[in-house]
């Protein structure tokens, strides 16, 4: 993977050299294995190249092909180079040792501005057609690379990260207050409704799926792939449900082992990490690699607050897949005396903006930090898994059901579920009730519906005077957001909001900034375009049959994952369980700068102040069950914001 740069004067002047050195030097805070420039007239390429695949090795980047008069830059491992070479005609003897880079470049002469159509992988690129005068630019179709843009007359630049566009002269650094007021009033761990947005005015993210021509004269956007239904695939048995998976699941592991350096895994004791893992070990059994996994437990001294069917502690699970490929070794990740906060500022400065995972940035970062003392060049992750390959819940399908109008399967569904329960007469009744229009459902549950919609709401720490300002209520209409997640959606629809461009864009900041801070590979089979557009072609009644929802993934990984694992439906694991327990000793402290908090103007501005230290009041000590109260994450949220402005005013 690499960090890339670039410039193109639109107005015809040339690039001084101090202008592109100025962007290079700043891509410098990540460690690189080569670094390469281009530059001629008034465009100037760059590229900080962390080698992870064997091609990358010696791979030159930017690359300049006088013969074609094309020039590329690009971040970008490509998954599908066996198809790519029949496609394009390359010969057997050169296809071994071809970079990835070179792939895209022959693609975009043989397809044009289409060529991402065809390419698979994490990548985002920019080619300079000097033939055209133009120059061409994309991000893979689910955003897993970031590419930031500025724009302006006589100007485009372009980078992977933020800092080096404000390098540049005439790039002022100002806040954009749209995309702090999605950040601070969406309750969800999202961070704008636009994906273009950044926390910067004039400062813009390609989004997923999207690729960029950039003219002298002007620049146009397109969309080139998005999450939509596919044809129903249709085939003759379950058995050939489970193979076609296996196939395409198992290609999407298969292609992401390229390294030289060990795979590592992201390993916890449910159903999507443990398939990736499992899949990984066997495949790399066969070339006698073994797959280094790393998984967080809880702290020592850990007390236990959850109910019995919820585990903080997923030894067990993953000890089960350990013994079952036999091909794991599992590094267990405690991380005692970290909570947190422990690293905020750090990680504020490496994804140059806010966040709202505080329970999980602290030990996903740690692991990736474990991983990287041994030398692990990839590691994977099975992210996106519940919406893709362990896809199947059953209050969607019903709402599927219901507006297909199959009334006899709906009955059958609601009542095989509700049998699975001790009292299944008033299960079956709350199934058929959650199928009601909101508006009657609102009534009948008035009083749950409204504290929901309170505990949600509690997450916002907004000032409302800047959320009326910022038009918010208005935006979530224009862009279809429901904070409070209350209007009913089929299967269809789930899968298009949890496959969305924002969340896209948002994951891509965390896994593009997170893999150069820690040089390595980020990779999730799960959120492949392959898979993703297999698991919605696949009949809704291969994923939920028989009041058993994620059915096709408990088949299919038959002999591949234990039945400790495989079948288990009435435990969960409770990531992070213990956060409220790790700051309890740094709490003090803690609340005594989230005391703090409304000193500055611009958190006046921003923040509810006085909602915050009210809200403050309640937690002069740190109960352990607290973990689940929204207030307590909202000051959390609160605290992380603060420091972000106290850091980007004093940068």
């Amino acid at each position: 993977m690499s960090a890339i740069c670039g410039i193109f004067y639109c107005d015809g002047r040339p690039v001084a050299q101090e202008t592109g050195a100025a962007m290079m030097r700043e891509l410098g805070i990540y460690q690189a294995d080569s670094v390469g420039t281009w530059q001629e007239g008034r465009v100037f390429f760059g590229c900080h190249a962390q080698h992870i695949t064997p091609e990358s090795v010696q791979e030159i980047l930017p690359y300049h092909d006088a013969l074609a008069g094309l020039t590329i830059t690009a971040d970008a491992i490509i998954d599908n180079r066996a198809e790519l070479c029949d496609k394009l005609g390359i010969d057997s003897s050169c296809r071994k040792g071809m970079p990835d880079s070179l792939f895209i470049l022959r693609a975009y002469q043989k397809w044009g501005q289409d060529c991402p159509k065809y390419l698979v992988g994490d990548f985002a690129f920019a080619i300079w057609d000097n033939k055209r005068q133009e120059l061409f630019c994309a991000v893979d179709h689910t955003g897993t690379r970031t590419f930031y843009y500025y724009q302006s007359t006589g100007i485009f630049a372009f980078s992977t990260l933020v800092r080096p566009l404000f390098a540049l002269p005439g790039i002022a650094k100002q806040r954009n207050e749209t995309w702090i007021a999605d950040f601070l009033a969406m309750p969800c761990v999202s961070h704008q409704l636009d994906p273009e947005l950044t926390p910067y005015q004039n400062i813009y993210l390609l989004p997923a799926g999207n690729r960029l021509t950039v003219r002298p004269d002007r620049a146009i956007k397109q969309v080139y792939w998005q999450v939509d239904g596919q044809p129903e695939l249709k085939m003759k048995s379950d058995s050939e449900y489970e193979e076609a998976f296996r196939e395409v699941f198992g290609e999407a592991v298969r292609c992401r082992l390229r390294s030289i350096r060990p795979v590592g895994a992201m390993l916890s004791g449910g159903l999507d990490s443990a398939s990736v893992a499992s899949m990984a070990a066997r495949e790399l059994a066969g070339s006698d690699q073994r797959l280094l996994a790393f998984s967080a437990v809880p702290m020592l001294g850990y007390r236990d607050w959850l109910p019995a069917y919820s585990k903080a502690d997923e030894t067990p699970y993953i000890e089960a897949v350990r013994e079952c490929t036999q091909n794991i070794d599992v590094t267990y990740c405690r991380f005692d005396g970290k909570h947190p906060l422990s690293d905020n500022d750090l990680f504020l400065a490496m994804l140059e903006q806010p966040y709202k995972i505080f329970e999980n940035m602290f030990w996903v970062a740690g692991i990736m930090a474990a991983a990287k003392e041994r030398n692990v060049g990839v590691i994977l992750n099975g992210a996106e898994g519940n919406v893709t390959i362990s896809w199947g819940y059953i209050q969607p399908y019903l709402l599927t059901l219901l507006r297909a109008g199959r009334w006899r399967q709906l009955y059958h569904e609601s009542w095989a579920t509700a049998r699975r329960f001790k009292r299944p007469h008033k299960v079956f009744l709350q199934l058929l009730t959650e199928l009601l229009p909101y508006e009657i459902r609102r009534y009948i549950n008035r009083e749950k519906v409204l504290e929901w919609c309170k505990n949600l709401q509690d997450l916002s720490p907004i000032n409302p005077d800047f959320a009326r300002r910022a038009l918010v209520q208005e935006r979530f209409h224009r862009f279809g957001y429901d904070p409070f997640c209350v209007r009913p959606v089929d299967c269809l629809e789930e899968r298009k909001q949890r496959l969305s461009p924002d969340l896209f864009s948002h994951g891509g900041v965390l896994f593009t900034k997170k893999s150069l801070a820690y040089r390595m590979a980020l990779r999730d089979p799960t959120a492949d375009k392959r898979v993703i557009e297999f698991c919605l072609s696949v009949p809704d009644n291969q994923y939920v049959r028989g009041g058993r929802g994620r059915f096709l993934i408990r088949r299919a990984m038959v002999g591949i994952l234990p039945d400790k694992v495989r079948l288990n439906e009435m435990t969960r694991g409770r990531q992070s369980a213990d956060w409220v327990q790790r700051m309890q000793p740094s709490w003090p402290e803690l609340a005594d700068e989230i005391r703090g908090i409304g000193t500055r103007d611009t958190e006046k501005e921003y923040l509810d102040i006085a909602r915050i230290q009210r809200e403050l009041t309640k937690f002069r000590t740190l109960k352990d069950n607290a973990a689940d109260d929204s207030n307590l994450r909202m000051l959390i949220r609160s605290l992380i914001f603060s420091r972000f402005l106290r850091q980007e005013e004093s940068s």
